[in-house]
C-alpha cells in the first residue's frame, strides 16, 4: 500500500482527493493547518483509513513537526495547499503587496518547506512522486490579462520550482511534475466552474496512479496528460 501526503486537505480539493484515495487503497496522511475545521477528515481518521497532520505550509516549524510525525516512508507528496488572497481585479498601481507576499508564502515556499521536509521519508519509496498543483494561470505563454496577480505570479513560480527540482531530483529517480486540477467548483474557484472536486479529485488519482520519470518536469492536466498547458 502506498502513502501518499496532501496538504491543505480538509476542504475542496484536498478533502476530495483524500477522500478518492483512501477508496482506492492509499494511506493517506492529510496535512491541514486549521483541525478545529476538519471534521469530516476526523470522521475518516476514526476508521482508521487516514492519519490528521497539523501542517501550516507557511511555517518552518509546523512543516518540520508534521516531517517528524509521519511514517518513515511515503511515495507521494501532493502541494495542495494554496492562497488566492485577491479580488482578482486590481492592478499593480493598486495591489496590496501583502497579496503577493502571502501568495508566494503559501504556493511557493509552502511546496518548496513540504518537499525539504519529507524529502528524506520520500526518498525511501520505490517509486517516488511530488506533484505540485498548479493553474493554467501560472502559464506565461498563455497569459493574456491582468487579472489575479498574486496567484497568477505566485503559480508560475512555483511551475518553475517544479522544472528545477525535477532537474535536480532526476538522478534519484524522484518525479516531480505541476498538474493543474481543472477548474472546480470550490471556495476559490467558484460556483461557475467546469467541474466538482469529486470529479477532479477521480482524476488527480489516475494521474498519481500512472505518472512516473517519463513525465518528470512536465505541466500536467488532471488526467496526467500532456498538450493542455504550457509553461
Amino acid at each position: 500500500m502506498e502513502t501518499a501526503l496532501v496538504t491543505g486537505a480538509n476542504r475542496g480539493i484536498g478533502y476530495a482527493l483524500v477522500k478518492a484515495l483512501v477508496d482506492s487503497d492509499f494511506r493517506v496522511l492529510a496535512g491541514c493547518r486549521d483541525l478545529e475545521n476538519s471534521v469530516g477528515l476526523k470522521k475518516l481518521e476514526s476508521s482508521g483509513s487516514i492519519q490528521i497532520l497539523e501542517l501550516d505550509v507557511s511555517s518552518d516549524e509546523s512543516v518540520e513537526a508534521a516531517a517528524r510525525k509521519s511514517p518513515d516512508r511515503i511515495d507521494i507528496i501532493v502541494n495542495n495547499a494554496g492562497l488566492m488572497p485577491e479580488r482578482g481585479n486590481e492592478s499593480i498601481a493598486e495591489i496590496d503587496f501583502n497579496h503577493l507576499r502571502s501568495a508566494f508564502e503559501v504556493n511557493v515556499l509552502g511546496a518548496a518547506r513540504v518537499i525539504r521536509s519529507f524529502l528524506p521519508r520520500l526518498r525511501r519509496s520505490n517509486r517516488p512522486r511530488i506533484l505540485n498543483v498548479s493553474s493554467g494561470l501560472g502559464s506565461i505563454a498563455e497569459r493574456d490579462s491582468s487579472t489575479y496577480y498574486a496567484y497568477a505570479v505566485s503559480k508560475a513560480a512555483l511551475n518553475m520550482l517544479t522544472r528545477s527540482t525535477a532537474f535536480e531530483f532526476a538522478p534519484e529517480g524522484i518525479t516531480v511534475v505541476a498538474i493543474s486540477p481543472g477548474w472546480v467548483r470550490t471556495d476559490m474557484g467558484g460556483e461557475e466552474a467546469d467541474i466538482s472536486p469529486e470529479e477532479s479529485a477521480a482524476a488527480l488519482v489516475e494521474a498519481i496512479r500512472k505518472i512516473g520519470p517519463n513525465l518528470s518536469g512536465k505541466f500536467l492536466d488532471r488526467f496526467g496528460q500532456t498538450g493542455k498547458y504550457v509553461w
